[in-house]
């Protein structure tokens, strides 16, 4: 019988269109997710009313298959619901913390605050004011407090940002660059009357970004409508993976096009071009036939210590040249290759079932 704790991380938490956008230190630093970990957070799937019963189990194990991989690599905390035990514990290793915290989709990247580096050595949860992608879909009630909840469990000062945001709408190396997308921070159903430069004043207080880069986004993807980390991801300062399609008929192969072509004119906090790699999508002629709001993205990753967890989709060509690709990137790191297909279905991927806590 694991160790039920009120105090979700208590041992964890002890011990393109680009311009530079400088600002004064406002004390937080968003830590690059390379950066150490002191562990990772995910939520078990309790939303049978939106996916079935047959689909939240058959999620529930991928979920289970993400977390056992993650704990090679770096202590998992898995929030569950009361009535959630005795299945947690029989699909997750016996290593894996089970704590008891109300919620309802296992989306924590976005439902969980950013836990940010604060003064004299201090974690700080950010708040961003989830609104379920705006306003989206029912039945999230749980959810939408779920950062606030966390923050006062592990006794963690909360700061409430200014704008609306998730964590997957944004990336972060850890120096002061930031990148995100237009068709998520930009869209009314998250930051109504604000302005660009609103929101930007909004990113830097709560990341201590001091040069934000604007990507186009998707507006094909009526999931996130676009967030960055099913799009592009900064492997290491300077160096980013792009998405990329090459089949025009792809209802996203304008949008990833234009986000390369930012990407390539983009300039990182020291005025530097960055390093841009490409990885293509899989053939949907030959993996199984998904809906359309299957998130069919390799960068939608997670980084543990000394790890990378990343997806397969059963095109055996397209599946092996991602991993080859992030292997020669981060030679040191062992990769793990996991089918999300039914986690997928839902739009998001295995970065959007993770937070990390910072080291």
């Amino acid at each position: 019988m694991r160790l039920t704790r009120r105090h979700v991380l208590a041992g964890l938490m002890a011990g393109a269109v680009t311009r530079p956008t400088m600002a004064k230190p406002t004390g937080l630093r968003l830590a690059a997710e390379w950066e150490p970990h002191k562990g990772c957070v995910m939520a078990l799937n309790d939303a049978a009313d939106t996916y079935g019963s047959r689909t939240t189990r058959r999620i529930q194990e991928e979920q289970a298959a993400i977390a056992n991989a993650i704990a090679m690599f770096e202590p998992v905390t898995m929030l569950i619901n009361p009535a959630q035990r005795n299945r947690a514990e029989k699909i997750l290793k016996a290593s894996i913390t089970l704590v008891e915290m109300a919620h309802y989709d296992v989306w924590t990247r976005d439902t969980m605050p950013t836990i940010a580096d604060g003064p004299a050595n201090t974690s700080i949860a950010v708040d961003w004011n989830f609104n379920v992608w705006g306003e989206k879909y029912p039945g999230y009630d749980r959810d939408r407090d779920l950062a606030a909840r966390f923050a006062a469990s592990n006794g963690l000062e909360r700061r409430t940002a200014p704008i609306v945001c998730e964590g997957g709408a944004i990336e972060v190396d850890g120096q002061g660059t930031l990148i995100t997308t237009e068709t998520c921070l930009l869209n009314p159903n998250r930051n109504p009357g604000k302005s660009r430069t609103e929101v930007e004043e909004g990113l830097r207080q709560m990341t201590g970004a001091r040069h934000i880069v604007w990507l186009k986004g998707s507006e094909a993807d009526t999931v996130t409508d676009g967030h960055i980390d099913a799009l592009m991801r900064i492997i290491r300062p300077g160096v980013v993976v792009v998405e990329i399609t090459d089949d025009p008929l792809d209802p996203e192969y304008g949008d990833l096009l234009e986000n390369l072509v930012r990407m390539r004119k983009a300039r990182d906090i020291n005025g530097q071009p960055f390093e841009v790699h490409v990885v293509k999508r899989p053939d949907w002629d030959i993996m199984p036939r998904r809906g359309d709001d299957f998130s069919s993205s390799y960068v939608n990753s997670y980084f543990p210590n000394g790890g990378i967890i990343m997806p397969r989709f059963n095109d055996a060509k397209a599946d092996a040249a991602a991993r080859a690709l992030f292997q020669a990137l981060e030679p040191d790191r062992k990769i793990v290759q996991i089918d999300t297909s039914e986690i997928c279905e839902g739009g998001g991927g295995i970065h959007c079932n993770t937070m990390q806590i910072p080291a």
